[in-house]
């Protein structure tokens, strides 16, 4: 006999599908998620009501610092992780039904101006570029978001 294909080495006997783009969809979906949160805080603490880019690119900053101390990130991602699972199941059920989204170009983009808050939040986003300039990113996932953040 010279065909032993049939044979396995003990090593992965189950046949599993990769998940590695969704895992790595679910965690920058959370990052992200926690960024928005936090840039919504500092727009309605500067009492504006449009988030800008540049409050997005701050928020994105100190998300970076807070990525290791979040609580739950391990649940959350596969929170996310199964939404996107959801919404790809319902895109695919979906598929015919073409929607239209029509922007409406009447509204103007706000300016940015910082907060004059004087809260945590509104501190740590007002001075992020002085705590990001000594920054030195250490792990794989944070010299990726740094390097995509300075290219904002």
């Amino acid at each position: 006999m010279s065909d032993f294909t049939f044979m396995k080495s003990g090593f992965d006997n189950l046949e599993s599908p990769d998940e590695s783009l969704e895992n790595i969809s679910s965690i920058v979906m959370v990052f992200m998620e926690n960024a928005l949160k936090s840039a919504d805080i500092y727009v309605r603490h500067a009492e504006r009501k449009q988030i800008t880019p540049e409050d997005i690119k701050r928020a994105l900053m100190l998300e970076v610092f807070f990525m290791k101390s979040r609580p739950n990130q391990l649940e959350k991602c596969e929170e996310m992780k199964q939404k996107i699972k959801d919404i790809i199941r319902e895109e695919e059920e979906n598929s015919d039904d073409d929607e239209e989204v029509y922007l409406d170009d009447d509204d103007e983009e706000e300016e940015f101006t910082e907060s004059k808050c004087e809260c945590p939040m509104c501190n740590c986003f007002n001075y992020i570029y002085d705590r990001w300039d000594d920054f030195i990113p250490q792990l794989p996932m944070e010299k990726i978001l740094a390097k995509h953040i300075e290219n904002m």
